[in-house]
């Protein structure tokens, strides 16, 4: 097939604190290679939550005709 182009923009993806669901969630330490599972913390309240295989804030990328969902 051949290739395809469209126009995209990064947009941040953050994660609200499930605790106090002010502050965001940020990486605060290493992945586990073995189980994926990276610790965050939340930058208002100090609540630790781990996530499994991603890491917040993070980039994603829409198309331009997608909007901000």
């Amino acid at each position: 097939m051949p290739e395809i182009k469209r126009l995209v923009q990064p947009v941040e993806v953050n994660y609200v604190c499930d605790k106090c669901g002010h502050g965001m969630m940020v990486s605060a330490g290493e992945m586990n290679p073995s189980t994926g599972e990276i610790p965050h913390k939340c930058m208002i309240c100090s609540y630790r939550q781990v996530f499994k295989w991603v890491s917040y804030p993070k980039i994603s990328y829409i198309g331009l005709d997608e909007g901000n969902s």
